[in-house]
């Protein structure tokens, strides 16, 4: 048994239903969502509520930032996708929500303004506290049911997304169930080998995900390659070069080197190292064993060497997770490691990935259909990778040991 309740947990039927969603979208200058990704993410639990009076929470950016804007445009490309109105109305809890809230027919749904244009929303608050909200006790009477559907801000404790759970029944939506299973079934580790793969320039994120799943058994293996591989290089006794030596200190990341000291101490064998990296050398791709670095070059991708031991170990792999690219994968020159990477996760037996900049890769490479999971939260994936508690999805727990007790 789930230790939250979900959509099959309750009766639908007629019911009136607030939906935390996450449609936060890339915007151009004059408003335009340029990908439509996370809106889509939504159409399923959308569509198991059909019969329902829907009415969707959700924001766009944050205050200071210039797609920090009305939820409109969102509310048009919904129903285009949705093939379905879903109105739209400047206003989140006041009059002009509440009436239209009231007045929503079985199957009609409905979108609430941008939730961060309250500014008690984004206050770190504990649900208890952001329940007693003037949103939260504007809009609950108005609800039967609470879904969270966004897994991608369940990091943050935000009223829309724990506040609703102290004073509604509350269930997890399709998309929040899909993240945390499909996550789950890399950090639980019961198919052998589990393989992690993690990059990117966040190297402490990644060790506490290193941490973590090795210190639970989920993992057999961690591939290490961008700004974390360097880490652990010089807490191995690599001297990378003063040019990444100094990009790691410019990044806040020397204090890290003892924790990769001791991660390497304590699992020996289970944490993989580049044996050979690409070097930018005026833009040139230049291939160099770790031992024979030079002072002055950065580090831009793994070597070949690399890429072919890594890649054998995802393709034998019966569950891959990856988070994070090898290199700068945006430049030509050095996206080799990432996509190799990516395709040979791909023919795992499960493959999961997670992170902005992966996720934009495996796009690039157009293989979103070969990946098992791709997960839509960046800092939720990797807050929970890290076996950190998501505030939403504690919220979600205890509201189920609520609803089982009574």
């Amino acid at each position: 048994m789930k230790d939250y309740l979900t959509l099959d947990d309750v009766m639908l039927d007629n019911k009136r239903v607030l939906v935390r969603v996450d449609f936060n979208s890339p915007m151009d200058p004059n408003g335009n969502i340029l990908d439509d990704k996370r809106i889509r993410s939504h159409l399923e639990t959308l569509r198991a509520l059909e019969d329902c009076r829907v009415v969707l929470m959700a924001h766009q950016s944050r205050a200071g930032k210039k797609d920090f804007t009305t939820l409109e445009a969102h509310a048009r490309l919904a129903t285009r996708l949705l093939r379905r109105e879903v109105a739209y109305v400047d206003d989140i809890f006041g009059t002009c929500a509440r009436e239209a809230i009231k007045s929503l027919a079985p199957g009609e749904v409905l979108l609430l303004e941008n939730t961060r244009f309250y500014s008690e929303e984004n206050m770190n608050r504990t649900p208890a506290e952001h329940a007693k909200s003037h949103m939260v006790r504007k809009l609950a009477p108005l609800f039967d049911l609470f879904v969270n559907d966004a897994f991608a801000v369940s990091h943050r404790s935000h009223c829309s997304v724990v506040g609703f759970t102290e004073v509604l029944p509350s269930v997890a939506g399709l998309l929040m169930d899909k993240e945390i299973t499909a996550l789950d079934k890399g950090l639980k580790g019961h198919e052998h080998p589990t393989v992690f793969s993690l990059g990117g320039t966040k190297a402490d994120d990644s060790i506490k995900v290193t941490k973590n799943v090795l210190s639970r058994g989920g993992a057999d293996r961690v591939l290490t390659s961008g700004v974390v591989a360097t880490v652990f290089l010089m807490a191995s006794g690599i001297d990378v070069g003063e040019a990444n030596s100094k990009f790691v200190e410019d990044q806040g990341y020397m204090e890290q080197i003892p924790v990769a000291a001791k991660l390497l101490k304590d699992y020996p064998g289970k944490i993989a190292l580049p044996v050979d990296v690409a070097l930018d050398k005026d833009g040139e791709r230049v291939e160099m064993n770790v031992d024979k670095l030079p002072s002055s070059l950065p580090i831009a991708d793994i070597g070949l060497e690399t890429i072919v031991s890594y890649s054998k170990d995802l393709k034998d792999a019966k569950v891959t997770v990856l988070n994070g690219p090898t290199g700068i994968f945006e430049r030509e020159k050095f996206k080799l490691g990432t996509m190799e990477l990516l395709k040979a996760a791909a023919q795992s037996g499960y493959s999961i990935a997670g992170g902005g900049h992966t996720v934009a890769a495996i796009e690039q490479l157009g293989l979103e259909s070969k990946f098992s999971h791709v997960s839509m939260g960046g800092g939720a994936c990797i807050t929970y990778l890290s076996g950190e508690p998501l505030p939403g999805i504690e919220a979600l727990k205890k509201a189920a040991e609520r609803a089982r007790a009574a």
